[in-house]
């Protein structure tokens, strides 16, 4: 059964497309004002702060024996019961009309959602008023699976461990690990990479435009790499630089699009940066 569910009203949502826009801010320059909103909504005061807090927790905490699980879904559910629910509807309601008059609706509720399934099955069980026995129980067992699942260990991008093998001046043409770019020094990112960003953040998770848009872009970095690599002279570096291009891939029509697969394409726009700079 699908859970009836409203973005509009997932505290859990709105707190990370606020973040999201943010972020797509930050990246193109502009002043943004949902640091302000986040600031506003979002502290020690609020009542959306608590509510947050019970949809980060139920998101992120996990356990490995059904009983925790239990006992957290529970304890939370109560912790939510004592909030003052006309100062949170209230609050909501102040939130969602300032978000309305400074964004495009459309397209601000449109970003994707990590873990939406998980953000709903929260909404359900704590906001929603005509949840039926049966979407709650349903939804109990979504958080469930989702507490005491084991966390899927992070892919290693074989190709960074493979140029971090090599000697110190093959190092000079690899890519660096972008994220600590994105975090803390974003003038430092190129255009390509900060359109890139921009799109991510934008998009919806497996959009086709999305999806488009990436291959593209792949097409294009490979076409650099064979430009570039004729201009190296080291024939190791050559080769290694050979061996990359042809473990690019583009996105098949039925493959999902994934953190990895964009942060890939940001470490390989870092690579032909790089040889753009060395050899113009």
């Amino acid at each position: 059964m699908k859970v009836k569910h409203s973005k509009y009203k997932n505290t859990g949502i709105l707190f990370e497309l606020l973040t999201r826009q943010l972020t797509s801010d930050t990246i193109t320059g502009n002043q943004s004002k949902s640091l302000s909103f986040l600031k506003k909504h979002f502290n020690s005061k609020t009542e959306l702060l608590k509510e947050y807090k019970i949809y980060h927790t139920l998101a992120t905490q996990k356990y490995n024996k059904d009983s925790q699980a239990t006992m957290l879904i529970e304890t939370l559910l109560e912790a939510h019961r004592k909030l003052n629910k006309s100062q949170l509807r209230r609050e909501k309601y102040n939130l969602i009309k300032e978000i309305k008059r400074t964004y495009n609706v459309n397209n601000f509720f449109k970003a994707k959602i990590t873990d939406y399934k998980i953000m709903a099955s929260i909404f359900n069980l704590i906001e929603n008023k005509e949840a039926t026995p049966l979407s709650i129980v349903n939804s109990k067992v979504t958080l469930l699976e989702h507490i005491t699942e084991k966390n899927t260990p992070i892919k290693k991008d074989v190709v960074l461990e493979n140029f971090n093998k090599q000697d110190k001046d093959t190092r000079l043409l690899t890519y660096k690990v972008l994220l600590e770019k994105f975090n803390n020094k974003y003038s430092n990112l190129q255009e390509n990479q900060k359109t890139l960003l921009k799109e991510y953040v934008n998009s919806v998770t497996n959009s086709p435009a999305l999806k488009s848009y990436i291959n593209q872009e792949i097409k294009e970095v490979k076409k650099d790499l064979t430009k570039y690599t004729k201009k190296v002279k080291d024939k190791a570096i050559a080769i290694k630089l050979n061996e990359t291009k042809e473990m690019i891939k583009p996105l098949c029509k039925k493959s999902s699009i994934h953190d990895d697969n964009v942060t890939n394409l940001l470490n390989y726009y870092e690579l032909v940066n790089e040889l753009k700079t060395i050899h113009g």
